[in-house]
């Protein structure tokens, strides 16, 4: 679902969705246990636009929901839940052999995540949990419902997460839904402009895993695939592991409303000319893999 934008911007109906903290951890994160009740982990059809605290999304995918709805955690093995795959690891690496930048955007995840509307997991130490840390309320969920019953695009929460957890991660980019585009505010210049974003086109393979992006890195999804989907974008999330068949990755918009969740998840992949398709938490839409924002590029402040 496309509904990750969230101030504002609108999403198509057709487009699919889109989504707006730190000690090193020694492995990658588990693998997600959903923070929804068991019972209906099933992904809303809401788009990715979210309705972040700051983060402004730009509405190029056409399903974008302009307020409420978040990206949903797909619940089915393969297509967004937590089982882990033999070959999901980016590269093999394990977090020795990752900068400690991305160890420590690693570590966030496994401290905030899983954490849900319903049911929330505030980490040791901290007053809130990550949803509401980046804007969202049980009465923001139910408002993005109300969009999405009444024939709206509700908005996601994917791009506030994203932005959340970049700036616990102390970033001195903040960007959000439309990262490549522009900074969390909606107000450019974006990480391709900045020189932050590699295109699709530099991912690199060893054998059955992916060595580049490496985890940690921001993964951008396009509104869809093939040559329609240029220039959109349907989804962002942090990238846990990749391999041939197997992506594992962070990402809020999870759950279905008036939930949302901010979770791990799985989804299977396919290739077209070389560029992985898969699922979106969202909705379990395939879509094109646009680029990703390299973390090693990005400086922390303080």
């Amino acid at each position: 679902m496309s509904d990750e934008q969230r101030d504002g911007q609108p999403i198509d109906e057709n487009d699919q969705p889109a989504e707006p903290n730190a000690n090193p951890p020694a492995e990658d994160p588990p693998p997600e246990q959903s923070a929804n009740p068991p019972a209906d982990a099933q992904p809303a059809e809401q788009s990715e636009v979210t309705p972040a605290a700051d983060s402004v999304q730009s509405a190029e995918q056409p399903d974008v929901a302009p307020a409420g709805a978040s990206d949903q955690a797909a619940p089915q093995s393969g297509d967004g839940s937590g089982a882990q795959s033999d070959d999901s690891h980016a590269g093999g690496q394990g977090s020795g052999d990752l900068s400690a930048g991305r160890q420590e955007m690693l570590a966030l995840i496994d401290k905030w995540m899983p954490t849900s509307l319903s049911y929330p997991k505030i980490p040791d130490g901290e007053t809130q949990d990550l949803l509401a840390r980046a804007g969202w309320t049980k009465a923001t969920g139910q408002s993005s419902k109300a969009v999405k019953d009444g024939g709206g695009h509700p908005t996601t929460s994917c791009g506030d997460v994203l932005g959340t957890l970049l700036r616990l991660w102390r970033s001195n980019f903040v960007g959000a839904f439309n990262i490549r585009d522009t900074d969390a505010t909606g107000r450019g210049p974006g990480a391709k402009q900045l020189g932050y974003y590699v295109d699709a086109d530099q991912l690199v393979m060893d054998g059955d895993t992916v060595t580049s992006p490496k985890p940690g890195d921001i993964i951008v999804l396009r509104n869809g695939f093939g040559s329609t989907s240029a220039g959109s974008v349907g989804h962002v999330g942090i990238l846990v592991q990749a391999g041939k068949t197997k992506w594992r990755t962070a990402d809020g918009g999870g759950g279905q409303l008036p939930d949302q969740t901010a979770n791990v998840t799985e989804r299977d992949v396919r290739w077209i000319d070389n560029t992985p398709i898969l699922k979106s938490p969202t909705d379990l839409k395939e879509k094109q893999l646009d680029g990703w924002v390299d973390l090693d590029k990005l400086q922390q402040t303080g």
